[in-house]
């Protein structure tokens, strides 16, 4: 029996598929161990080395719930201290829901990638597959695009990458570093060298793209700007004996930063519908329009249709000096709507939350602009779909995000939120002011460079400069589809080859018995 037998035979293997997709939300955001990701995916590749297809399937399940398990079981503190759900339900809730996601991704498509034997070229056929796999997540049941291998490269050498190729481009060359770490650690001498050059020139590669300035701060285009953090408690938000505090919060901090050009309340700021508040939105545009500030600000939106109908929006809006409305598009499945509504609500208090009944916006909404410069906004989730990012910061000066993530408590949840906000302002190559109730507020440069930032979980006030910027960025002008289209030849081309007949003198066992 071989060593790379010995430790992936039987439980010893499973074990250690486990523990591989434990290790690689480490790499993330916030303990940001990036080298732990392309190894965590070297060690798949090990696991699922001469299994057969239903082996395989039940590592990759496997390897799915120490991913899912570590990296998103933050949705348990959602469900269980703010959705109001007892801690054994949540618990349940939060293990089905990574069960889930391991199938779907993890167990099916490493099912078919044993089944296809495509581990007969891994440099074609990994890398593509998994860079396809985390797209898919983009759309599938309206999307959860979270954990990408990318975002673990943000800070590093290979970040001057994502201009040109976005979190995906990143995810691709961790995928493909993952396959000649695998190849340096499991053949022969002679084909460790040139794995390791291969190594060695795609990091170098990566890194001399830093020395590219795609974009350019623009100075004839600066403006002063104060982002508030309420930090409102989620048990406080949509009491009704809050909703004054609440708003002298914001009032006060506007008032005493009437010096700066722009001021940023976060998402859903007003604690009741915008027509519901319409006395004190007019009364704060007449006094910022006189002195020439923008206030920018979330709401929830109530709209009549036609029919008689009823529309909620999770909304932006401008003030003073500025002007425009937006409407969220990508909405949080039970955060923002519940799927199979007739069936799902009253069954849990989770089902039944504040504001969960809204509607998506319009892909195509009129223009934004504050203080002379347009921008492109977006509301909590939106900020980590690339491709809806892209798509509406083309032509404008500058980004926003605006976010509550008090529901994620003191999880890993809002922490990685943050890290994917950044990616943004460094593919579009664009400065992103990012507002949150609770944290993390932050001024962001177009490099996706930390320029100023408040804690989680304090009330304050952030000052800073934006510039908006000359230049776009490869991203911006072909976006995901370089990579989509390359991952898909690459696949295709694995499969073929794959498929082929293997020679009479060089069959050997495909998969272990153990």
């Amino acid at each position: 029996m071989t060593l790379k037998h010995s430790i992936t035979s039987g439980g010893k293997g499973h074990l250690l598929a486990l523990l591989a997709g434990a290790v690689y939300p480490l790499g993330l955001a916030p303990l940001k161990l990036w080298p732990l990701i392309p190894l965590s995916l070297a060690l798949l590749l090990l696991v699922l080395a001469g299994q057969s297809p239903r082996r395989a399937a039940w590592r990759g399940f496997l390897y799915g719930m120490g991913f899912n398990g570590v990296g998103v079981s933050w949705v348990y503190v959602s469900i269980h201290f703010y959705g109001n759900t007892p801690a054994w339900l949540a618990a349940l809730g939060t293990v089905l829901f990574c069960a889930f996601l391991s199938a779907v991704f993890f167990a099916l498509p490493f099912w078919g990638y044993q089944k296809l034997r495509l581990e007969r070229y891994p440099l074609l056929t990994f890398p593509a597959l998994w860079v396809l796999l985390e797209w898919s997540k983009t759309w599938f049941l309206s999307g959860f695009p979270w954990l990408w291998a990318g975002y673990g490269l943000l800070d590093t050498p290979a970040a001057g990458l994502a201009p040109v190729a976005g979190a995906l481009g990143l995810s691709l060359m961790v995928a493909v570093s993952a396959v000649l770490l695998y190849w340096i650690g499991q053949r022969e001498f002679a084909h460790r060298l040139p794995a390791a050059i291969g190594l060695a020139v795609l990091w170098a590669g990566c890194w001399s793209l830093n020395s590219l300035s795609w974009t350019l701060p623009d100075l004839a285009q600066t403006r002063e700007v104060v982002l508030v953090q309420g930090n409102i408690p989620q048990e406080q938000k949509w009491d009704p004996n809050y909703r004054r505090p609440i708003m002298d919060t914001y009032l006060s901090a506007t008032r005493d930063n009437w010096d700066a050009d722009l001021i940023l309340w976060p998402e859903a700021a007003y604690p009741v519908f915008y027509h519901q508040a319409l006395s004190t939105i007019t009364a704060l545009d007449l006094e910022a329009e006189q002195r020439d500030v923008a206030v920018i600000s979330g709401v929830p939106r109530w709209e009549p249709g036609d029919r008689g109908e009823d529309y909620y929006y999770n909304a932006v809006f401008v003030i003073g000096a500025g002007q425009g409305f937006y409407n969220k598009q990508k909405l949080v499945p039970f955060g923002e709507y519940v799927p199979l509504e007739d069936v799902l609500r009253g069954l849990l208090p989770f089902f039944n939350l504040p504001m969960s009944s809204f509607t998506a916006g319009a892909p195509e909404q009129p223009e934004l602009v504050a203080k002379g410069l347009s921008f492109a906004t977006y509301i909590c989730y939106e900020i980590v779909y690339p491709e809806l990012v892209r798509r509406q910061a083309r032509g404008k000066d500058f980004l926003i995000t605006i976010s509550n993530d008090a529901w994620f408590g003191r999880s890993w949840g809002p922490l990685q939120h943050f890290q994917m906000a950044r990616m943004r302002a460094l593919e579009t190559g664009k400065y992103l002011l990012r507002g949150t109730n609770t944290g993390i507020t932050a001024i962001i440069d177009q490099r996706g460079r930390v320029q100023s930032m408040l804690p989680q979980f304090q009330r304050g006030v952030l000052k800073g400069t934006l510039y908006g910027t000359q230049g776009v960025t490869p991203f911006v002008r072909f976006g995901q589809w370089p990579v989509l289209g390359l991952s898909l030849i690459s696949l295709l081309v694995g499969i073929g080859l794959s498929l082929r007949p293997v020679p009479e003198q060089r069959v050997r066992p495909l998969y272990h018995r153990d």
